[in-house]
C-alpha cells in the first residue's frame, strides 16, 4: 500500500507540470521497476509457465510489437484510402484486416498480448454502467493469464516496453521488469529512437519490444512539416481535441469545416507515423536485425468521426453526455477494425477479417512454443477454421456493447440499449441498414452466446484457472 501511494503522489506532481513531466517520466519508470523487479521474479516462480506451455521446439527470434492507438483501419492505404497515409505499411509484408478485441485501449492490450479475448482474460470494466473514472469496477487481467511478455521473460529474452498512453501498460507493472511511461504527446521518432538506442546496446541477446505510439490520439500534434501533409489544416477550435460532440451541435454552421479538417489532421499524423516506421525499420536492418527479427504492427482499436453520430445519439446511452466521435462508446466499423502488418514471419495464409486474439498464437507458433490450453486466438499460418466467429467487446463508455462477425454479418449486440441488429457488410459496408427480422435476430444471439459459453468454458480448462484480478 505504501508503494502505491508514492507512485500516486508521484504520478499526481509530474502530470501537473508538463516540463518536469517529461523530465521526471524516466526516473518514474525506473522508481516503477525498482518495487516490482521482484514482484515479477517471484509472480513467474510461482505460476510456473512451463505447466502451460511446451517449450521443447522453442526456437529465438526477436520479437517488436508496434501498436498505434487510434490507427484504424478505413484510413490506412492497405483499406484503399484516398489519400496515401500508410504506404509503407502496406507494402510491408503481410497485411491483415482485424477486428480488435475491444474499442479502448485498456481491454485491447491485453486481447493483443494474450491471444484471450476480454471476457477471458478479465481486464475491462465489471458494471453495467460503463464509464473510465469508474475506478472500483474496472478490474486488471487475472492472476492466472500468462502474458506473452511474461513467456518471453521466462525463456531468457530481455523485455522492453515503451508507451506514450500510459493506460496501454497498467496491466503490465508487476508483470515486466521495466516499462519507460512517456507523456502522451510524445511523438513516434522519441519513442522508436530510446527503443532503438537501447537495442543497439544488447546485440547477441534475444529480446521482446512492445512499443505504443500515441500520435493519432488526441490531442493531435504532428510535427510542423506533417501538419498540412495533405492539404492546409484550419486552426480551428479544438481541432487537436474534439468539439461538436453534442447532438445539438451537428446542426451549427461550422460542424462540417470542422469535420473536414479533424479528419485531414488525422490523416496527416498517420502519414507521419508511417513515415517514422519506415526511418525505424531502416534503421533495423542497419543494426542487421530485420532478418531475425519478428515484427507486428496493429492498432489497440480505430476511431469514430461522427459516422453514426446520428444513430448513437437515437439509440445508444454514452456516459460522455455527447456522442458519435473517438472510440470506446461503440463497435462500429470506424472503431472495430484496425490493420495488422506482420514482417518476417512464413507460411502466414489468406483470411479476411483476423481477430487481434490471433497475434500472440501466431508468434508463438513462429517460435515453436506450443499452448497446452485453447487460445482464443488462431495462429495465421493455420487457415481460418469453417464457420469460425470472431468477437469485439467490453465498452469504456455507456451500457455493454458486444459484435459478432460471421462471414458477411455482423451482429451489433446491446441488450440494455434494446439493440440486436444485424449488418450485411458485403451489401451495407458502411452499416446503415440493420436487418432486425425477429428470427435472424435469434439465430445470431444464439451464435454469440454459444460463442461466449465456449471462451468461458475453456478458460476453466487450464489448470489453476482462478478469478483472481491483478491491479
Amino acid at each position: 500500500m505504501l508503494h502505491r501511494a508514492k507512485r500516486l503522489i508521484v504520478q499526481k506532481v509530474i502530470n501537473k507540470y508538463p516540463k518536469l513531466k517529461e523530465m521526471l517520466f524516466p526516473l518514474y519508470s525506473k522508481y516503477v521497476a525498482w518495487t516490482t523487479r521482484r514482484e515479477v521474479q517471484r509472480r513467474l516462480k510461482n505460476l510456473k509457465p512451463e505447466r502451460y506451455y511446451n517449450f521443447e521446439n522453442a526456437i529465438r527470434r526477436n520479437v517488436i510489437i508496434v501498436t498505434v492507438d487510434c490507427m484504424r483501419f478505413k484510413n490506412t492505404s492497405q483499406a484503399g484510402y484516398f489519400r496515401d497515409t500508410t504506404p509503407f505499411l502496406s507494402s510491408l509484408g503481410k497485411n491483415y484486416t482485424a477486428v480488435s478485441g475491444a474499442p479502448w485501449t485498456y481491454p485491447s492490450v491485453p486481447t493483443i498480448l494474450s491471444g484471450l479475448y476480454p471476457t477471458r482474460h478479465g481486464a475491462y470494466i465489471h458494471s453495467r454502467k460503463k464509464y473510465l473514472d469508474n475506478l472500483g469496477h474496472i478490474k486488471g487481467i487475472k492472476q492466472s493469464v500468462i502474458t506473452l511478455p511474461e513467456l518471453l521473460l521466462h525463456m531468457g529474452y530481455d523485455v522492453y516496453m515503451a508507451t506514450a498512453i500510459e493506460l496501454s501498460s497498467f496491466h503490465f507493472r508487476k508483470r515486466v521488469p521495466y516499462i519507460r511511461w512517456y507523456p502522451g504527446e510524445t511523438r513516434a521518432e522519441k519513442i522508436l529512437g530510446d527503443f532503438l538506442k537501447w537495442v543497439e546496446g544488447r546485440r547477441g541477446k534475444s529480446f521482446f519490444a512492445y512499443l505504443h505510439l500515441g500520435d493519432p490520439h488526441e490531442p493531435l500534434n504532428p510535427p510542423e512539416e506533417y501538419w498540412n501533409y495533405f492539404g492546409r489544416v484550419k486552426r480551428l477550435r479544438n481541432i487537436e481535441t474534439w468539439d461538436y460532440t453534442r447532438l445539438e451541435d451537428w446542426e451549427k454552421p461550422g460542424f462540417k469545416e470542422y469535420v473536414e479538417n479533424r479528419v485531414l489532421l488525422y490523416d496527416n499524423t498517420l502519414r507521419y507515423v508511417n513515415d517514422r516506421l519506415e526511418l525505424f525499420f531502416d534503421r533495423l536492418e542497419k543494426f542487421g536485425l530485420s532478418d531475425d527479427t519478428l515484427v507486428v504492427i496493429t492498432a489497440d482499436h480505430g476511431e469514430e468521426f461522427w459516422e453514426h453520430a446520428k444513430t448513437e445519439a437515437e439509440y445508444f446511452y454514452d456516459t460522455r453526455k455527447g456522442t458519435g466521435y473517438g472510440h470506446g462508446h461503440n463497435v462500429f466499423r470506424e472503431v472495430a477494425e484496425v490493420p495488422v502488418v506482420l514482417h518476417g514471419f512464413s507460411g502466414l495464409k489468406e483470411r479476411k477479417p483476423i481477430s487481434s486474439t490471433d497475434i500472440t498464437p501466431t508468434i508463438l507458433r513462429e517460435l515453436g512454443v506450443e499452448p497446452l490450453f485453447p487460445l482464443d486466438g488462431v495462429p495465421l499460418q493455420e487457415r481460418e477454421p469453417r464457420g469460425r466467429p470472431i468477437l469485439i467487446e467490453a465498452s469504456g463508455y455507456g451500457y455493454e456493447k458486444k459484435a459478432l462477425y460471421l462471414g458477411d454479418l455482423k451482429f451489433l449486440y446491446a441488450p440494455d440499449d434494446n439493440v440486436r441488429w444485424i449488418f450485411n457488410l458485403k451489401r451495407d459496408p458502411w452499416e446503415e441498414n440493420p436487418i432486425t427480422d425477429r428470427e435472424a435476430v435469434s439465430i445470431m444471439e444464439r451464435k454469440l452466446k454459444s460463442l461466449l459459453s465456449k471462451i468461458q468454458l475453456e478458460g476453466t480448462k487450464r489448470v489453476g484457472e482462478s478469478e483472481t484480478y491483478a491491479h
